[in-house]
């Protein structure tokens, strides 16, 4: 989870009160990450092993109005039993990604969340709404009930850093930590590696520094590949590692695209791995799109292994009459 003040571990679990009705208010209530919210995220990350929001909703839900967040809550007996932030896009397309209360669940909370969502994108001249599902099962029965879509597939793949492979060379290449003088050179890299993609592509200045701001990045563990004489950036591993876990995520694996080909993201990916198993970390990871058959060939050749897939599923909502 990104946001650590989020998860208080000394937030007891809410329990649902023995008279609640199973019924559900839903308004635009202006939640904040105030404890309510906080113990409804533990909450939920301890039931289902992973945080229920991604990290571009994590680092946007306090109050900075970086990003313009419709907060839809759904409340029970008076208590949060659901909240879901609701975000668009350049694109025209709306996110919604939402958390429901594990001791609510199954009683009609997430398709209500959804609901006032799809009601919000009408009101706003409708367009695309999609959402992610980070757990199988009944988020499935209810994205086909709402008659939603899958638009894409996200992998979550592990390791162990037991015996990392090793680097190997490129000839002309030489492999060293970024230096905080280059935020600037690696956001026009990865901008350019990751040109449209719907999460890394197009960041600004402000999104990269809102990332390297928080605790989760050091750059002894940020790895670049540069060119051996000009010690130009090539390519490169943003490693995070959250407070007090053992594992490190490859969080941008990027390659200069005039530079593709050349064997620099094996590279840089098998020192990444050589660099977290020195920082005795017990396991790695990433997230990779289902479809992406290149860089999944070398991840798997660098021993990682899927564990489970991410769904975004997506619905065509009119405008409001």
């Amino acid at each position: 989870m990104t946001e650590l003040r989020l998860l208080p571990g000394a937030v007891a679990a809410q329990a649902a009160p023995a008279e609640a009705p199973p019924s559900t208010q839903v308004s635009h209530d202006d939640v904040r990450p105030g404890l309510e919210l906080a113990r409804l995220i533990a909450d939920a990350t301890r039931a289902d092993g992973h945080a229920p929001f991604g990290e571009h909703v994590l680092l946007t839900l306090d109050s900075q109005p970086r990003v313009n967040h419709a907060r839809i809550v759904s409340r029970v007996g008076g208590l949060l039993a659901g909240h879901l932030a609701l975000s668009d896009t350049p694109d025209g397309a709306w996110y919604a990604e939402l958390v429901t209360a594990p001791a609510y669940r199954s009683r009609g909370v997430a398709a209500s969340l959804l609901s006032a969502a799809r009601g919000h994108v009408a009101g706003h001249g409708g367009g695309c709404l999609r959402t992610w599902v980070y757990t199988h099962g009944a988020p499935d029965a209810l994205a086909d009930k709402l008659g939603m879509d899958i638009r894409r597939q996200v992998r979550y793949q592990q390791r162990p850093l037991t015996a990392p492979p090793a680097p190997g060379a490129v000839p002309g290449v030489r492999l060293r930590t970024l230096r905080r003088d280059e935020a600037g050179a690696w956001l026009a890299l990865s901008n350019a590696a990751f040109d449209g993609h719907p999460e890394n592509g197009g960041w600004t200045a402000d999104d990269l520094g809102w990332r390297l701001a928080t605790t989760w990045t050091s750059l002894d563990r940020f790895v670049v590949a540069v060119d051996a004489g000009t010690d130009e950036l090539l390519a490169g591993v943003w490693t995070k590692v959250e407070s007090g876990s053992t594992e490190g995520e490859l969080y941008v694996v990027a390659v200069r695209p005039d530079q593709a080909g050349r064997g620099l993201g094996r590279l840089v990916v098998r020192h990444a791995l050589q660099v977290l198993a020195a920082h005795g970390l017990a396991t790695a990871s990433l997230y990779v799109d289902s479809t992406n058959t290149a860089a999944l060939a070398l991840y798997a050749s660098a021993g990682f292994g899927t564990r489970h897939t991410d769904r975004c599923f997506e619905l065509t909502v009119p405008p409001a009459r």
